[in-house]
């Protein structure tokens, strides 16, 4: 029998689906001009890369001003509000599948197709804001985490996803 915590669960994994396939159809850039070589791919893919390490520092920042803040200095001694354990729990995350979505975009945008790479600002785009929904969420309620959970998922499939098929195909 399913809860009201699993709806919410499922609720989150709709909605995070659905913002992350509407995301890449409905911004998907219309046809290249012309090829463009896996050298300039690679500049832009790294130029964009720029935009989650910005998240990810004011993620840090958070956790560093919240820690400076409370005067918990020791993660293993200091009590910790309830707003510092998911800020790093949020963080922690955020460090784990930028992990993932950074060297799949590099290798996606070395082997895209002429014209593909333009996607590599759609999915960063939607990759950061994923992460924004995540956080948020997060910080309102551990429950309201599942939409940029399962975004950020979605989006790291996607991208991973287009690597192998550029590798294999």
């Amino acid at each position: 029998m399913l809860d009201r915590r699993h709806l919410i669960s499922v609720a989150g994994v709709v909605f995070g689906t659905a913002l992350a396939w509407g995301g890449l159809a409905l911004f998907r850039p219309g046809p290249a001009a012309g090829p463009a070589p896996a050298a300039d791919g690679l500049a832009i893919a790294a130029g964009l890369l720029v935009w989650p390490a910005l998240l990810l520092l004011l993620m840090v920042l958070t956790v560093a001003l919240a820690r400076f803040a409370t005067a918990a200095f020791d993660p293993l001694k200091d009590p910790e509000s309830r707003f510092q354990r998911r800020a790093q729990r949020a963080l922690s995350n955020s460090v784990e599948q930028t992990a993932i979505f950074v060297p799949a975009m590099l290798s996606a945008a070395a082997l895209a197709a002429p014209g593909d790479i333009r996607l590599a600002g759609v999915v960063t785009g939607l990759f950061c804001v994923s992460r924004l929904l995540f956080w948020v969420g997060y910080l309102i309620h551990p429950y309201l985490r599942a939409p940029g959970m399962i975004m950020t998922l979605n989006v790291n499939a996607a991208i991973v996803g287009y690597a192998l098929y550029q590798v294999l195909g």
